[in-house]
């Protein structure tokens, strides 16, 4: 694929309808969905430093049989 067949592709999907080759085709707006709250962010990404600290310390139990 050469470079401006990514930009087409780009392109092509930059807008937000659905589009026809035929000529006076019905477009139907795509739904945008919804996004999530700065709350909702925080708590996953505490959630996350949380585990990974949990995974770091935690004791190494291979070998210990």
């Amino acid at each position: 694929m050469d470079g401006s067949s990514l930009v087409a592709l780009f392109l092509a999907r930059s807008d937000d309808t659905a589009t026809s080759a035929l000529p006076r085709a019905p477009k139907r707006v795509r739904v945008k969905k919804p996004g999530l709250s700065p709350w909702s962010i925080l708590r996953g990404r505490t959630a996350s430093v949380l585990h990974r600290l949990a995974w770091a310390i935690e004791p190494d139990t291979e070998g210990s049989f």
